[in-house]
């Protein structure tokens, strides 16, 4: 589907931007495919430091701009993975009114940019957080969805993210823009942050530090955790053989733990050997999520052949071996 089109990948240096980047560039040269992958990114420095010598590929091609600001590139583009937008935790304590307008923008400037220039289909990373609160013991289906608490600064993320759902299919509606997605919850290897305020990315910089990981709460709450590269298979799966319209769960389940026992696992990862788990009635100023996130069914995009490869163990020790 890729051969002799054009590509652009948003947010291309982030978490997820950058593996699809590079898959993309590997399977042009590895099948000769005269793909064109065009990446956005804020600058250009942030371009070097994540792609280096990559950048200087002849079917490579970058754009530097803020999201926020209509998409300028001449010529149609057949696909667009659109992954652009603040995700993590700080960026919503400390600038809840840009991560909301960078995603419903951002979302906004991506669609325009696909009616003018004749894009097939558009990929968008959504997140489980769109669910709200879940109070069920039942994993949580593609149609279902739980209450939102809207009135606090924290919901600028999901509230934009539901929103623009919304406005994808509002645009297939009205354009005939074809789009696919994934839900995804936790998501880490190589190239993470340290200082975004994920609990996880907490306890791995402890891990690398030495220093005790302090738990605010008795750490009960579950959460499942996907290597980034399992993530990215599941990406170009449903991109490929996935439902017109249609927005899949994508979650490790078998990686599901309690965030007390993901903070003993990293604690025993620790290269120094000295980090242990304490736990503290303080309240954290942290901006951690404030509702029980829901476990995910992942049915329907295993139904498409996906199964993720890598367990928790691994993920972890190699993520906390890439620093």
């Amino acid at each position: 589907m890729y051969r002799n089109k054009t590509v652009l990948v948003t947010g291309a240096t982030g978490r997820l931007g950058r593996y699809m980047v590079e898959t993309l560039v590997d399977v042009d040269l590895k099948y000769n495919l005269n793909l064109r992958v065009v990446g956005m990114a804020r600058t250009l420095q942030k371009a070097k430091e994540v792609f280096g010598e990559l950048l200087e590929f002849p079917n490579v091609s970058f754009i530097y701009q803020d999201v926020n600001t209509p998409i300028e590139y001449e010529g149609n583009v057949e696909y667009i993975f659109h992954t652009a937008g603040p995700a993590a935790p700080l960026d919503f304590k400390t600038s809840a009114v840009n991560t909301l307008w960078a995603h419903v923008n951002g979302t906004h400037n991506v669609l325009e940019f696909a009616v003018a220039h004749k894009t097939k289909k558009v990929f968008y990373v959504s997140t489980v957080e769109i669910y709200g609160t879940w109070t069920s013991d039942e994993k949580i289906k593609e149609e279902d969805m739980g209450p939102m608490p809207n009135l606090q600064a924290r919901a600028c993320y999901p509230e934009a993210k539901r929103l623009c759902e919304t406005m994808l299919s509002c645009y297939k509606a009205n354009y005939g823009i074809d789009f696919c997605g994934a839900r995804f919850c936790h998501t880490l290897g190589a190239g993470i942050l340290l200082d975004d305020g994920r609990a996880f990315a907490e306890f791995i910089d402890c891990s690398l530090k030495g220093t005790d990981i302090v738990l605010h709460s008795d750490g009960s709450a579950m959460r499942t955790y996907t290597y980034t590269p399992d993530a990215i298979n599941a990406v170009f799966m449903i991109m490929e053989r996935g439902e017109s319209g249609y927005i899949y769960n994508v979650a490790a389940t078998e990686n599901l733990i309690s965030i007390r026992d993901l903070a003993n696992l990293i604690a025993e990862l620790s290269p120094k050997k000295t980090t242990k788990v304490t736990f503290s009635e303080e309240v954290s100023n942290m901006p951690y999520l404030p509702f029980k996130l829901a476990v995910m069914d992942t049915t329907k995009v295993r139904e498409l052949g996906w199964k993720p490869q890598t367990n928790l163990c691994d993920m972890f020790k190699w993520t906390i071996e890439s620093f």
